[in-house]
């Protein structure tokens, strides 16, 4: 703690100590420390204490062993004022509030008698705009890139001045000696609070509340042991270091980026970031991978075999057709004539003999959960999105108190916890769900506890576990799952291994003088142990009877061959990342790593951190850099484009997930003091100008100079097709008026056009079918590419005659029931992976005027909470943020629903649009009187300019009052 106190005191006796820090006491109660300031001298009582003139309160003030009792109020004796306590959201003031007690609310704070609390909403400043510094970097000329300021200011965000002000009020009050940091434990929360105080110029001191749970018992825990907000500092340099470098980097690269690839139709920015743009290219480098893949065609052979009282079946396995290349697997045979000559040696073999190994294998408990892997846990059961399942976390942690704090990237508890487990498993064992496992536990007693209890791999929150707070009211939807995933998970770490019996069995066909090996493998679940409770079974799995009973190991059982089936498949490409495969590949610096030990060891190098990685993914899909296909995030064209040229230009560091984990390690040097802050800002400023250089210095027509032609233009013959930025041109296509105008674009219905379809378009003229296309609800279309010429326009066009959508039933699953359907009293609306839909709509009772809603609107994800809203009574949802339009730029506005059943937009009325309503009516009348002096004598010339001069602002009026009709009349638009 610290503060400032005023100290009367005898002279002798007391002066000499002025400095240092001492404690101060209001009876037995430790009421603050600070820095003894001022000495006074005054009289004393019989036993040697300075005496105030009033005793109104019993002071006493402590170092070591040496003390010393003041009475009195604050204008002679100790003057000890109230501290303000700012925390991060106004639900955190409430119930530090609640748990201090004793406090009144008052406007937007609450106060007692020694704190005032209030609270931001989050960040109430930002960094400061260029323009801020300059009026003249208002233009986003490259000729003022890159923009470096020596100092960074901050402002108001927008809509925040006024609550800013209110906080800053609060500050500079007189009996305010202190203020107490309570926002948010960790990297971003101590940015708020200190760009507060930066704003309000603040030179009172500061003290840091931790909290890492909203319980009372862990707020008044937390009030005791606050820290010196000195001791924070480290971690406010890296959060400054964090926000200077994204404004540096995500400044400067957007600006270069959008003057350079921008086209003329275009109304967005080509954003770049240091944590988005490598994020971005992950998406882009799997993309690649799936559009050069060659499909090939394979047999897979499968054996039928009976051996006494059962029989199997077993597929082709040979070692030697394993390789390095992905497609090659021990099972596939890609040669026709290999698999014919098989089938038929086959055909004429009854006999063979089989070996097996039976085996156990042990699974251990899982770690507790830290965000990322909550998440990635909540994307395979639920397909949650990330930013979905931060949402519930944090109200569970801040509304409804059950879980600790959710944004952490810790799966340990802290050294003194041991008896907070049991807390938590005694709160569990009503329950029904999982009480029977809590009992257990508390019977046998808990296992691992060594494992998930180590305060050394506890940073600056723990593990997120259930508090022990019982619900008040059952939880549904979104809070519910999520709720119960934390508590089967805390159960999971605790309890026994898991046991499974596998097997592998080894068939073997003597053709002629080759022997042909076919396998066989089951795994089934023998002893549960911690799988238990996360809802697997005893015998869960596979099973296979043993080829001799109470045998573990045979060889050579004489078994009969009763058959041989072939299969003509093809191979697929990798699949697009899954959210909680992009989750983890961010988390290891883009490194594919499924162990986790190995990617807890890179977890300081990962890209962005567990609190910031949903916003990432959120704002790519935002930007237009991704979308979310089948479950699945892949990028747009535009970010094929963007990946592209940072590659030719030579910039590949911004686009480097290695690079940006390098930059997040050494945010974390900065945190724990091994790295100064300057240094980080003098890397960052380095950076930022060879990036800079690198996006701006370029030429257009070199970047694809060295590549071949794609083929010989088929509009005028004399040209080669070559490749730009935007397209695939025509050597002779120089823009407008040019010889020839032939270009295929590299987009078309939302799949990028790649290097290789072009050049198979350009020779064949037709190509497919093809793959990759997307519809409006996330799903993958086929299509036949046709390259035809417009004979109106004289245009060249790639048309797309598209086929089904690619394994359409097979790609939307259902997750669950959301809520009654408000048009089928006997049916249901379900949510699945694709959108909130009817169930007589799903399964096809019906074909329209049954509600549906995407779970994707205008490039925004659609709450659960939403959709209930929208599919209730009154059929509309709150005025929703964040939807982007064609153009790419954002609006808000309500969902309701149609008689169609489907969605249409609602938009508030514009401020002020009252206020022009009349203005048109006003200027048509100034036209009239304006007619005038037209009549006077004047020259032709004058006569002629008047006339022009009152048609002009006739017509202006007239469209003015036309448009403000409109807009009143207009107040719905549907989608």
């Amino acid at each position: 703690m610290c503060g400032l106190l005023w100290v009367e005191a005898i002279e002798h006796d007391f002066r000499h100590r002025v400095g240092g820090v001492w404690d101060v006491y209001r009876g037995e109660h430790a009421v603050m420390s600070g820095v003894v300031e001022r000495v006074f001298v005054s009289s004393q009582d019989e036993a040697g204490y300075p005496v105030a003139e009033a005793p109104a309160r019993d002071w006493s003030l402590t170092r070591g062993e040496t003390a010393f009792r003041f009475r009195g109020p604050s204008q002679s004796g100790v003057l000890v004022g109230k501290r303000l306590v700012i925390a991060e959201k106004p639900s955190v003031a409430r119930d530090i509030a609640k748990a201090l007690g004793g406090m009144e609310e008052v406007d937007e704070h609450f106060e007692g008698d020694d704190f005032v609390i209030t609270f931001a909403v989050g960040h109430l400043l930002e960094l400061a705009e260029p323009q801020d510094y300059d009026k003249a970097l208002r233009s986003w000329s490259i000729k003022n890139l890159p923009i470096l300021p020596e100092e960074f200011r901050v402002k108001p965000r927008d809509g925040q001045k006024k609550k800013l002000d209110g906080i800053k009020k609060l500050i500079n009050r007189k009996d305010i000696v202190g203020l107490v940091n309570a926002c948010d434990a960790g990297r971003e929360g101590e940015l708020i609070f200190r760009r507060i105080m930066e704003y309000a110029s603040n030179e009172k001191p500061t003290e840091r509340l931790w909290l890492q749970s909203m319980t009372p018992a862990a707020i008044k825990d937390a009030f005791k042991n606050l820290r010196p907000g000195s001791q924070l500092d480290p971690l406010g340099d890296a959060a400054w270091a964090r926000a200077v470098g994204d404004w540096l980097v995500g400044m400067n690269a957007t600006r270069a980026l959008t003057q350079r690839l921008k086209s003329r139709g275009e109304k967005g920015a080509w954003s770049a970031g240091r944590v988005q743009t490598p994020t971005l290219n992950l998406l882009v480098l799997r993309e690649r991978e799936i559009l050069a893949h060659d499909a090939r065609p394979y047999w897979v052979l499968t054996a039928s075999f009976e051996h006494t009282d059962h029989d199997w079946t077993a597929e082709l396995y040979d070692k030697s057709l394993d390789g390095d290349d992905r497609d090659l697997r021990p099972n596939r045979l890609f040669d026709k004539a290999r698999v014919d000559a098989l089938v038929e040696g086959l055909s004429k073999v009854n006999e063979a003999s089989a070996s097996e190994k039976r085996r156990k294998s042990k699974q251990s408990a899982p770690g507790l959960f830290d965000l990322t892997t909550l998440q990635r846990e909540a994307n395979k059961r639920n397909s949650f999105s990330a930013k979905r399942t931060l949402d519930a976390a944090q109200r569970l942690y801040e509304g409804h108190k059950l879980i600790t704090y959710p944004r952490t990237d810790s799966k340990h508890l802290p050294d003194d916890y041991r008896e907070k487990i049991s807390e938590v498993l005694e709160s569990m064992v009503g329950d029904v769900e999982w009480g029977r496992f809590a009992e257990k536990l508390i019977a046998d007693g808990p296992e691992n506890l060594d494992k998930i209890i180590d305060g050394k791999k506890v940073s600056d929150h723990f593990a997120i576990i259930p508090t022990g707070t019982v619900p008040e009211t059952a939880l549904t939807g979104d809070d519910a799952k999520i709720y119960e995933l934390v508590c089967r998970r805390f159960l999971a770490s605790m309890m026994p291994v898991a046991v499974w019996s596998q097997v592998e069995r080894l068939t073997t066909v003597k053709v002629g003088d080759e022997e042909v090996v076919f396998r066989k493998t089951a795994r089934s679940l023998e002893v549960p142990g911690f799988l238990e409770a996360l809802g697997r079974e005893e015998g869960d799995g596979t099973h296979l009877p043993a080829l001799v009973a109470g045998e573990d190991k045979v060889d050579d059982v004489g078994v009969k061959h009763t058959g041989t089936t072939f299969e003509e498949k093809e191979t697929r490409p990798q699949a697009r990342y899954s959210e909680a495969q992009l989750l983890r590949m961010m988390e290891t610096a883009g490194e594919n790593i499924d162990d986790d030990d190995l990617a807890d060891a890179m977890k300081d190098r990962g890209l962005g951190t567990p609190a910031t990685r949903a916003d990432t993914i959120e704002g790519l899909v935002r930007k237009q850099y991704a979308r979310r296909v089948e479950g699945r995030l892949g990028p747009t064209a535009k970010a094929m484009r963007l990946m592209d040229v940072l590659a030719r230009v030579d910039a590949p560091t911004l686009a480097s997930p290695a690079l940006t984990g390098e930059w997040e390690h050494a945010l974390q040097q900065v945190q724990t003091g091994e790295l100064k802050r300057a240094d980080l800002l003098k890397r960052l400023v380095d950076y930022t100008r060879d990036l800079t250089n690198a996006l701006t210095g370029f030429e257009h027509d070199q970047l694809y100079a060295g590549d071949p032609s794609l083929g010989d233009c088929p509009n005028c013959k004399i040209g080669h097709v070559t490749e730009s930025a935007w397209g695939y041109p025509c050597s002779r296509n120089t823009g407008k008026d040019s010889e020839c105008n032939f270009i295929i674009w590299k987009e078309r219905y939302g799949r990028y056009i790649d290097r290789r379809t072009a050049v198979n378009v350009i020779r064949d003229g037709q190509i497919g079918p093809v793959e990759g296309f997307v519809d409006r609800y996330g799903r993958t279309l086929t299509g036949t590419l046709t390259l035809e010429k417009d004979e109106e326009t004289t245009r060249w066009n790639l048309r797309v005659d598209f086929g089904d959508p690619v394994s359409a039933d097979e790609a939307e699953e259902v997750i669950g029931e959301l809520c009654p359907d408000p048009v089928f009293p006997d049916s249901v609306i379900v949510e699945t992976n694709l959108r909130y839909v009817s169930k007589k709509l799903l399964d096809k009772e019906v074909s329209k005027g049954a509600p549906v809603l995407p779970k994707v609107v205008c490039h925004r994800e659609i709450t659960p909470e939403e959709a209930i809203a929208f599919f209730s009574e009154g059929g509309k949802t709150e005025i929703l943020n964040n939807f982007i339009s064609r153009r790419g730029r954002p609006f808000r506005g309500l969902l309701f629903r149609k008689p169609t059943g489907k969605h249409g937009f609602e938009f508030p009325p514009r401020e002020g649009a009252a206020a022009k309503k009349k203005a048109p009516a006003k200027k048509k009348t100034a036209a009239k009187k304006k007619k005038a002096p037209a009549k006077k004598k004047t020259t032709a010339k004058k006569k002629t300019a008047a006339k022009k001069t009152t048609a002009a602002k006739k017509t202006t009026a007239a469209k003015k009052t036309t448009a403000a009709k409109k807009t009143t009349a207009a107040k719905k638009t549907t989608a």
